[in-house]
């Protein structure tokens, strides 16, 4: 036990460290990744989707533009546009390696004359900067999804990631043992993530190998390589491929977001592996299907991001009217979805 604890203590040190570092260096957690920290810019260029003759101007800044995780994001903006007095610019990358491309989005915004920007950050570090030029400029910045290292904003929705991953590898012993693994066989986990600069799924990782310390039979490990995909599905498939063919022992894989997951479930449903697990975040097509097949064990931890949308507009224009919380942050919460979740909510 002690071996194996000293392993998951390097896992986590690697993985920090390399948070750490990764807004200077851009460096990354493991070989097994191949996407540059500042990857090809993809932007989507601002447009209004909301009162536009407003004097209030809010600029939303999100970091996977068109991923179907953001999509709902974007459906809970445009609910709370319909409510509010202010201009909405909705814009963002589609690329979560982007950073450049994030922080040109953020100078625009404050060039443009932004009384707030609502921001979901796609390098814990590297927007600080940017967050604090806005700060500057008296202009309020809240966070959704992710938060930075610094104080530079005013609130932040979000998932509190270090309890979702601890309740992760909850549900993930919970699977294993109900597919019959012995507790005294050796068998392994793997762990996919879009990216190691993001502090949400960084907590993912370390509240989920904290609980697996804890409550893990002995003989039950961590995969020591944790690949990085960068946001992108098709490299979640490859890498999800690339580790059940490196390590024979794999029973289980954990999808710290929701490309991640995705790709996890298409490679053992093409792969037919109904032998193993698999425990991952939010629920796009993919991962419903995984979950209602009868075949397959797999659940999901689904987040409440249309919440962090649409709370995180009207936190601005409080903000703006200069109505101050005292609270920082705020967990919107998550729900743990599994067949007979879907099946009562007659989802097919």
């Amino acid at each position: 036990m002690k071996c194996r604890k000293s392993k998951i203590y390097i896992l986590c040190m690697v993985l920090f460290f390399s948070f750490l570092l990764s807004g200077c260096l851009g460096s990354s957690a493991t070989e097994g990744n191949t996407d540059e920290a500042q990857g090809e810019s993809a932007r989507v260029e601002y447009r209004c989707i909301s009162n536009p003759e407003s004097k209030k101007k809010i600029y939303v800044i999100l970091k996977n533009y068109h991923g179907d995780y953001w999509k709902t994001v974007i459906e809970g903006v445009e609910k709370a546009a319909k409510e509010v007095d202010a201009a909405i610019y909705l814009g963002g990358i589609d690329n979560e390696t982007d950073i450049s491309g994030q922080t040109r989005l953020m100078n625009e915004a404050i060039e443009q004359g932004a009384d707030g920007i609502l921001l979901a950050p796609a390098n814990s570090n590297s927007l600080v900067e940017s967050c604090a030029k806005a700060k500057k400029k008296n202009i309020s910045v809240v966070l959704i999804d992710s938060s930075i290292n610094s104080t530079e904003f005013d609130t932040c929705y979000m998932t509190d990631n270090i309890d979702a991953g601890k309740m992760a590898a909850k549900e993930m012993i919970k699977l294993l043992q109900d597919a019959g693994n012995s507790p005294t066989r050796p068998l392994e986990v793997g762990i996919l993530l879009s990216s190691d600069t993001s502090q949400a799924i960084v907590n993912r990782v370390s509240g989920f190998l904290e609980a697996w310390t804890q409550y893990a039979p002995s003989q039950w490990d961590i995969v020591k390589d944790i690949f990085l995909n960068g946001g992108d599905v098709k490299k979640a498939q490859t890498d999800a491929s690339a580790l059940l063919e490196k390590n024979k022992n794999i029973k289980g894989f954990y999808g710290c977001n929701n490309t991640s997951t995705i790709g996890i479930a298409k490679t053992l449903v093409k792969e037919k592996r109904t032998d193993i697990v698999m425990v991952g975040f939010d629920m796009a097509k993919e991962t419903q299907q995984f979950i209602q097949d009868a075949d397959y064990q797999g659940i999901s931890l689904l987040q409440k991001q249309d919440q962090m949308g649409y709370l995180g507009i009207h936190s601005l224009v409080s903000l703006i009217k200069g109505e101050k919380s005292e609270q920082k942050f705020f967990d919107t919460g998550v729900i743990i979805v599994n067949s007979y979740y879907l099946m009562e909510k007659g989802v097919s």
